[in-house]
């Protein structure tokens, strides 16, 4: 009965793909935005802006020749790394705790499938709530922010290169966030406000959504199945998106789904789970990559809180 590392060694080799999937599929951030797989290293987002030039009919050609215009972003993936010793005597009575039931056979534990599952939800968690918003790539760095860029650092480039101007919102208090949040709103073009867009913030400044609210109009807001409300007024068109990965953030970011990506590569043979037992416990090393872009500037707004 007692759990073995040949196990968790060869269960890690024959199962590795389906445990980047539950890395990936774990992340919260994962579910909120746009996932793109398979990238080896660098994808090239490619836009194509064309000029307006209609006008009355003549039979002399007049088209001018610029009036094609390309531009592009970049949605990169670094490598990410997590280690591991592993002892399993060490956690193997909370962990039978849990898993045995009356008339299990011990034979049949699947110990090793439970081990990775546990190791693949916690790195998840991590990289949920340290990269994907507050990270900020350092190759020499040693924590979970330092794997990738993400979406505080990207926004911040922009509005100091004066690509993105934020909307000035103030800060976001109990007594004000419904009109904050709906100027967010509005703010966005028309365009993107008709076709449907998240309005994403932490959980801290929905609270304050929800305590305004209620105050000023005596009643819970309308929540959708699942979902956690609309815009007042957007005809439903405008989705209240609290998420884990902003943590205590107080930025409003309104955009659709399809303009925040995340990037990894889970068909590289560079996701990889390196496994060395030891007489006792197992040495494991886990390398993923990883990734984060927002796709078009002019399809988000954000407000001027951090």
């Amino acid at each position: 009965m007692d759990p073995n590392l040949t196990k968790l060694s060869a269960y890690a080799g024959k199962y590795e793909k389906k445990l980047f999937s539950t890395l990936i599929n774990s992340l919260d951030i994962a579910n909120d935005i746009t996932v793109y797989p398979g990238i080896k290293n660098t994808l090239k987002l490619t836009k194509l802006k064309v000029l307006a030039g209609a006008k009355p009919f003549t039979d002399v050609f007049e088209a001018a020749g610029d009036a094609l215009e390309y531009s592009g972003r970049d949605l990169v993936v670094r490598m990410g790394k997590r280690e591991l010793l592993i002892s399993p005597t060490k956690y193997r009575q909370s962990w039978m705790s849990e898993v045995m039931k009356p008339g299990v056979n011990p034979e049949d534990i699947p110990f090793a499938e439970y081990v990775w599952n546990q190791v693949m939800l916690e790195l998840a968690a991590e990289i949920n709530d340290s990269t994907a918003y507050n990270g900020v790539y350092n190759a020499a760095g040693a924590t979970a922010a330092d794997i990738a860029t993400g979406f505080a650092k990207l926004i911040a480039d922009e509005i100091t290169a004066t690509n993105l101007v934020p909307v000035v919102t103030g800060a976001i208090t109990n007594t004000n966030a419904v009109s904050k949040f709906e100027q967010m709103w509005k703010s966005l073009p028309v365009t993107y406000r008709k076709a449907g867009a998240n309005l994403y913030c932490s959980f801290n400044s929905y609270d304050k959504y929800q305590e305004d609210y209620r105050e000023k109009y005596g009643k819970y807001m309308e929540v959708p199945d699942g979902g956690y409300g609309y815009i007042d007024g957007s005809s439903r068109k405008g989705v209240l998106k609290p998420v884990t990965w902003m943590n205590t953030s107080s930025r409003l970011i309104t955009t659709p789904k399809e303009n925040l990506l995340l990037g990894c590569d889970l068909l590289s043979d560079l996701n990889k789970i390196n496994t060395v037992p030891a007489l006792w416990t197992m040495q494991v090393g886990i390398a993923f990559g990883i990734g984060f872009q927002i796709r078009d500037l002019e399809a988000i707004k954000v407000n001027d809180q951090v």
